[in-house]
């Protein structure tokens, strides 16, 4: 793992300089892995029920996960939205202490908070490169892109990785420093999944965390084996520092420029 861009839990104030300069960085070993298999069976549980229609329609969604998706010839579904109502140990961490001092830091106040109700509040994904899957990477895009007048921003996205990333089951792509960067989003999602001048690839192992600007742009790389191997799971949410949504925004405004 590069140093100029992984940090352990305890070094934190380098950890936000380095976010500050870059747009991203990852915060190792970050969750237990007692807790990590706590995550993974809670929200296994949870998908394969929302799979079976034994969920309520408010933790899926069709905006992000296409109809029709399969995995191995079987239905399948690579989301699970609003998942820190199925997972008290996904909640713990999402809304950790950790977290809330990385946000109050960044952004130098303090009482920045996590959305785990509105929009899609806290996402489980599992993306798969199998045949029929309609979630095996994603488009270069800007988070802020998806909802530009949002009176919520700034912000950041954090995802806990559940898996260990790698060319096999795809990973993370960023351009560093391109959060300070004006472009406009029919641009950025114009690029689709072309190699961006600049861009690098960020790796994590299993329990770490990353951390990203909303303005940042990004994209995934697809996995290339097919099957378990090429499996990529991760638990995403956001921190912000602006105006709360209120308790009845539901999803909103979301504009989808990320090609998937």
């Amino acid at each position: 793992m590069d140093s100029t861009t992984a940090f352990d839990v305890d070094d934190l104030d380098q950890a936000v300089k380095a976010f500050r300069e870059l747009g991203f960085v990852v915060l190792q070993n970050a969750v237990p892995l007692a807790d990590l298999d706590k995550i993974e069976e809670e929200l296994g549980e949870a998908q394969n029920k929302l799979i079976n229609g034994q969920l309520d329609d408010r933790y899926g969604t069709e905006l992000l996960d296409e109809p029709g998706a399969t995995f191995e010839g079987e239905p399948f579904r690579h989301y699970v939205i609003n998942c820190t109502e199925l997972s008290a140990t996904a909640l713990s961490i999402a809304k950790s202490s950790l977290l809330k001092t990385f946000a109050n830091a960044v952004f130098d106040r303090s009482d920045c908070w996590l959305n785990d109700y509105a929009r899609f509040g806290v996402v489980y994904q599992d993306s798969r490169t199998d045949e029929g899957s309609k979630y095996s990477r994603i488009g270069w895009h800007a988070d802020y892109n998806s909802d530009e007048g949002s009176k919520a921003w700034p912000g950041f996205a954090f995802t806990i990785h559940i898996d260990p990333t790698s060319a096999a089951n795809g990973f993370l792509r960023v351009v560093p420093g391109s959060h300070k960067i004006e472009v406009h989003k029919d641009e950025i999602g114009s690029w689709a999944f072309d190699h961006v001048q600049g861009e690098v690839p960020v790796f994590a192992d299993r329990g770490d965390i990353i951390l990203h600007d909303y303005r940042l742009w990004h994209a995934a790389a697809r996995g290339t084996a097919d099957g378990l191997s090429g499996r990529r799971r991760h638990v995403r949410g956001s921190w912000y520092a602006g105006e709360r949504y209120a308790p009845d925004h539901g999803i909103g405004t979301f504009y989808k420029n990320a090609s998937r």
